[in-house]
């Protein structure tokens, strides 16, 4: 049977992933890799070569469609579109098919909330029917038309000859293969109902101390043992009296034969039979390798998801009490992708030990479900029966392997769903614990997490957040907000930090919190950050040109950004285009973006040399960079409003915002306080030599057109206004 290379293609991991575990359920089908948009997807043709590609509509950079007819063009291969628009469904399908698509399937329709099994297995086999079309190029075909059709008849023609032939020279082959085999011609009549030898040619049972000379004459019962002759009988019975050709298969010391009686027939009447035995060890033992291979993973040998399956039906059907326990390895791909493949299969078989090396083993049975996904099937009493055993996987997990000269560090996300209390059907079961699983990683890795209706529930809403918010930014859906930044010494604006709030006409108010982790994972940060950049400083010198006075905006960078090699370059496009001056643009970076000084170091003085003013967020809550702060081009150190807020009632806050701000004064960094909520607060920041402040005792975020009554309630107003 052959199996079918399959890319995905999505720029969202949840749906990769459930793309993959889709696909999983069918042994034809084997996912090769993953892209994350359509110039991605090009470039993975080229490298995987695959049979089958899935291909997302909606990806920034390269979308679907676009993606679509260059692969027709360049690389020809069966496609199938995908699209979570049901809305646009129709359009988006008429033109991939247009293009050369294979089909279409919307996403909603694949994985609803209650999951549809003959919907899946509609979407497997329209998936091998595309297989099955032979696949023509569009611009061929329009161009070439019957030439081309002859061609390609001619081509299939060669084709099926040529696999004539082959099997006529496999046929020889074979015949040959027969010959040399260690075989045994016997011939042998029915005598007073005992059946007597006449021919007994070859050494097949030579090794068994049976020799030629013995057996001339001789009934099989006096020359094999009882159970085994008594095995024989009827099939010479058979073969004897209803003259039809019979085979059968033997087993003695461990040797396995297969034997074929025929019928000699003279003058309508049977005079002998002839026997033909082969030794078959070898292909039973290969037989029984391959069944094996078939229920069990060979790099851990751990059984695979069809044994899983087997056992949770037979534990339900026995009424067992048992928990689905998923666990996914968190640095498993990073460790396979920088020290190699073989290091990674060495690794795999470490976890897979450790897993089956459980103190509960009685009660465990471990699957291998995919790449770095296992599944340990528990029998358990309580809730915390199985919280110790968890707990345990964590712990074993977590210690180091040591693999060559590497120590490797790995942590598992584990999710768990329970029988009978979260579902009674197998693959419910596993889905609950893989959501769980997916949670966990959310999270953050390395912990357990259960099954419940709140953790789908979130799981769902992110699912509709990465739907909508693909469109968001088409739809101008999102807004910026602006946020006051005043020097308390003179009491008067000195910048605003710009925040994006996303107002979905379908999900109403979206917090950044919520949908920015998403618009990073799903790579819709770069165009979401771009629009940011280009409205804030649009804005900004729109207020200039007001007579507004003349103050710093910030804009803050995500990580995925901050390490963009093309950043410094779109910045300056935006300013150019703008016409806003590089030191009225502050950029506001995180300490986590620091970890790699030597990066980190070469992007900042990328960002100072073009004149705009770098401000380090959030300071105190991530990585240490204190011993490379002075080596940082940083104007601006803001204390983490989790810091600031209440100090006048907190005297371990208020020690570490006095450290901070006399630690920013000696490196002559200017200091802003966020989330400066109260007077005494501010009483107490002003007491510390604090030099800016930002928080609702001055201003909530406000949209633009509310930025110049914040100017006038500290005397300024615009030329307009005058």
């Amino acid at each position: 049977m052959r199996t079918f290379r399959v890319l995905i293609v999505d720029d969202s991991i949840v749906m990769r992933n459930m793309i993959a575990k889709l696909f999983d359920q069918d042994p034809q089908f084997s996912v090769v890799g993953f892209a994350v948009n359509g110039a991605n997807a090009l470039d993975k043709i080229v490298e995987l070569q695959p049979d089958l590609v899935t291909l997302d509509i909606e990806m920034p950079e390269m979308d679907g469609l676009t993606a679509l007819n260059q692969i027709m063009t360049f690389h020809p291969v069966p496609v199938i579109m995908l699209s979570s628009y049901t809305e646009e469904g129709s359009n988006a399908a008429m033109k991939a098919l247009e293009y050369g698509a294979m089909d279409f399937f919307q996403k909603e329709t694949l994985f609803q909330k209650t999951r549809n099994a003959l919907t899946e297995e509609e979407f497997l086999l329209r998936c091998k029917t595309a297989m099955n079309k032979k696949l023509f190029l569009r611009d061929e075909t329009n161009l070439l038309g019957k030439e081309q059709s002859v061609k390609s008849h001619i081509e299939m023609l060669t084709f099926l000859l040529k696999m004539e032939e082959d099997l006529l020279q496999f046929q020889d082959e074979l015949r040959q293969k027969i010959r040399q085999q260690n075989g045994l011609l016997k011939k042998f009549r029915k005598e007073q109902n005992e059946f007597i030898y006449s021919t007994w040619q070859g050494s097949l049972f030579d090794r068994l101390g049976i020799k030629e000379t013995q057996t001339i004459g001789k009934d099989l019962h006096a020359i094999f043992p009882k159970y085994m002759a008594d095995h024989m009988v009827p099939y010479y019975e058979s073969a004897w009296s209803m003259e039809k050709v019979v085979d059968f298969e033997t087993e003695w010391h461990g040797y396995y034969f297969l034997t074929v009686l025929r019928p000699i027939k003279n003058n309508g009447v049977i005079r002998e039979v002839i026997s033909l035995t082969v030794d078959i060890t070898e292909s039973r033992t290969m037989e029984e390798r391959i069944r094996y291979l078939v229920h069990h993973d060979p790099l851990t040998g751990l059984p695979n998801r069809q044994v899983l399956t087997k056992w949770i039906e037979d534990a339900i059907g026995r009424k067992e009490r048992f928990a689905v326990v998923f666990v996914n390895l968190d640095q498993f791909k990073l460790a396979n992708e920088t020290l190699g493949h073989d290091v990674g299969d060495r690794i795999l078989q470490v976890i897979a030990r450790r897993l089956k090396n459980s103190f509960m083993t009685q009660n465990l049975h471990v699957f291998r479900v995919g790449s770095d996904e296992f599944i340990g099937l528990v029998k358990h009493k309580s809730k915390d029966e199985l919280d110790v055993y968890t707990q345990s996987i964590v712990q074993s997990i977590n210690q180091p392997i040591r693999i060559q000269e590497h120590e490797i560090y790995i942590s598992p996300s584990i999710g768990i769903s329970q029988y009978p209390e979260d579902d009674q059907d197998p693959e419910t079961l596993v889905r609950f614990a893989d959501i769980a699983m997916d949670y966990a990683k959310e999270l953050g890795g390395n912990q357990v997490q259960y099954f419940s209706p709140h953790i789908y529930a979130k799981i769902e809403r992110r699912i509709k957040l990465e739907k909508h918010l693909r469109k968001a930014l088409e739809k101008n859906e999102f807004i910026l907000m602006y946020q006051p930044q005043v020097n308390v010494k003179e009491n008067k604006i000195v910048g605003f930090e710009s925040l994006i709030r996303w107002d979905s006409p379908q999900l109403g108010l979206v917090s950044p919190l919520e949908f920015i982790p998403i618009a990073e994972e799903t790579g819709l940060i770069y165009p979401i950050g771009k629009w940011v950049f280009e409205e804030a400083c649009a804005q900004n010198k729109h207020w200039q040109t007001q007579g507004l006075p003349k103050v710093s905006i910030a804009v803050n960078l995500s990580s995925k950004q901050f390490y963009d090699r093309s950043l410094c370059e779109q910045i300056s496009r935006i300013l150019q285009a703008t016409g806003l001056e590089p030191k009225y643009l502050e950029l506001e970076i995180t300490e986590s973006m620091t970890m790699d000084v030597p990066v980190a170091l070469a992007t900042l003085n990328s960002f100072k040399n073009m004149g705009v003013q770098i401000a380090m967020d959030d300071f105190g809550t991530g990585y240490s960079s204190l011993s490379y702060l002075k080596e940082f081009p940083i104007h601006h150190l803001k204390i983490d409003q989790s810091f600031v807020k209440d100090i006048s009632v907190n005297p371990t806050h208020a020690a570490i915002v006095n450290t901070i701000i006399a630690l920013a004064r000696n490196l002559k960094i200017n200091v802003i306080a966020e989330g400066v909520e109260n007077e005494e607060d501010l009483r107490l920041l002003q007491d510390f030599h604090c030099d800016t402040v930002q928080g609702y005792l001055y201003s909530r975020p406000v949209e633009a057109s509310q930025v110049p009554e914040i100017f006038a309630r500290f005397g300024c107003r615009s030329l307009e206004s005058r």
